[in-house]
């Protein structure tokens, strides 16, 4: 069990560093093989990050709902969280994601917010994105409009919320 801090709390100013929230939505509770392998997915992806600290994973903690579960993440840069999405056990996943679990019964989406200093390659910003979600999060609060080939991957949203565009 973790100790207590008792009395007023803070955190000392940070240069920057990146939210990332990314969680599952169950569809059809019927289709247990695929919700079932989403959940070994992030898993098994936040197994690896807490394994190698290295990646930029600062910490995180898993929030679970009547239909799904939300993971809060702190980063210590965009980069990192970018180069980990393009690396490892998450690019595979991704794939197999779509291959196999790509129809409807489980919802993934996710929310990045750049916070602090700029960074080469991104501004600060946010982006998102859902698949077989319900109008939800930032979604819900600005709207939401179709992926395209200018807005499909994380690093092109963030560089178009950068700009302004």
């Amino acid at each position: 069990m973790a100790e207590i801090e008792h009395g007023r709390m803070t955190t000392e100013a940070s240069e920057g560093f990146t939210l990332f929230l990314i969680g599952m939505r169950v569809n059809d509770w019927r289709r247990v093989r695929a919700w079932w392998w989403v959940t070994r997915s992030f898993n098994e992806m936040l197994g690896e990050l807490r394994a190698e600290r290295g990646r930029g994973l600062l910490a995180s903690r898993s929030l679970v709902d009547g239909r799904g579960v939300t993971s809060v993440q702190y980063w210590e840069s965009t980069e990192k969280l970018m180069a980990y999405a393009h690396d490892s056990l998450h690019k595979g996943a991704w794939r197999d994601f779509y291959r196999h679990v790509d129809d409807g019964a489980v919802g993934i989406w996710h929310e990045t917010y750049h916070l602090g200093r700029q960074e080469a390659s991104h501004g600060p910003g946010h982006e998102a994105f859902y698949t077989h979600m319900p109008v939800f999060g930032l979604g819900e609060a600005l709207g939401t409009r179709p992926v395209t080939r200018a807005n499909r991957s994380a690093a092109d949203r963030l560089r178009r919320a950068g700009t302004g565009g």
